[in-house]
């Protein structure tokens, strides 16, 4: 049955305990706005009441003013009963990892046993296996920046695997220095995995790159040269054919920054068709001294 409920009579949780998150939801803070809390929440005890269901309409309504909302009131639901509760009626819009990291942190709490916590993992979709329980569990337990990031840069669980080898301090100041850049999930994976193996073969914290990094590629170069110092031979190589090639201001042969790719760019910029021959017969010069292949010898995956 559902009843008219003061705000001030339900107890809101703190963000670590709810399984929603972010608390904050804009679209659904906008809808409330405009027409009120539609959906009841759900809540258990007296009052002051526990939300089982609906944190995040309750959130809204109190930063709008709202006094009174619709809630269905069950005064003898038990800890386990609520979770399930709260789980099933959040399984239609989709929980985030943060949300599932949050859930399996309750079971655990809650005192289910193995198999109770097994069969909600397979409920939200996650494999049943104690690593991934275990994951989960650190992501639930980590500061409100790292989860933060893990929802906003919707970080794969390979990259939150490599994130959370860091110890919590050094973790902030390495998502700090990650923020202000344009980066691809694939990239943040990237990034996280060569900065754990830095932290492993040379000692240094990982923030120590980001803070010279000028860019993501800047990042990336300068970790790669820590890594495998066969990238800087490399390098000096390329500078001294590109030299030898003196190649006319038009032209431009382009090898990957970490020579992994087998191949090269050949640019040329023409205005006519007679700067395009001229730029012709100038490679084919260049060919013939064995000068571009020598480039390609470079490319040969070295580095793999």
């Amino acid at each position: 049955m559902t009843s008219r409920v003061r705000l001030k009579d339900i107890r809101l949780p703190d963000p670590g305990s709810s399984i929603s998150y972010p608390l904050i939801d804009d679209g659904l803070f906008d809808s409330i706005k405009a027409v009120g809390v539609v959906e009841p929440v759900v809540l258990a005890g007296t009052p002051p009441y526990s939300i089982v269901s609906g944190a995040r309409r309750v959130k809204a309504a109190g930063k709008l003013g709202i006094k009174e909302i619709p809630a269905v009131i069950s005064e003898d639901l038990s800890e386990k009963n609520r979770l399930l509760y709260a789980v099933h009626s959040n399984l239609g819009r989709g929980l985030n990892t943060v949300e599932k990291a949050h859930v399996l942190r309750q079971a655990v709490r809650t005192g289910l046993d193995s198999d109770e916590i097994r069969r909600i993992m397979v409920l939200i979709a996650l494999s049943p296996h104690d690593k991934i329980l275990s994951t989960y569990l650190s992501i639930a337990e980590s500061d409100e920046t790292t989860k933060t990031f893990i929802i906003t840069r919707n970080l794969s669980m390979k990259s939150i695997d490599y994130l959370m080898k860091f110890d919590p301090g050094e973790r902030k100041r390495i998502i700090k220095g990650l923020i202000p850049m344009y980066l691809t999930e694939s990239l943040i994976r990237e990034i996280l995995e060569m900065l754990h193996l830095l932290k492993i073969k040379k000692g240094v914290p990982g923030d120590k790159y980001l803070k010279k990094a000028e860019n993501s590629q800047d990042l990336k170069v300068r970790m790669k040269k820590q890594l495998n110092p066969k990238l800087t031979s490399l390098e000096k190589r390329l500078k001294t054919i590109r030299k030898a090639m003196a190649l006319p201001p038009n032209m431009d042969i382009r090898v990957d920054p970490f020579f992994e790719k087998e191949y090269i760019d050949i640019v040329i910029r023409a205005k006519d068709e007679q700067q395009v021959m001229a730029s012709l017969t100038r490679l084919t010069q260049i060919i013939a001294k064995g000068q571009v292949g020598s480039v390609l010898e470079l490319t040969k995956g070295r580095l793999r």
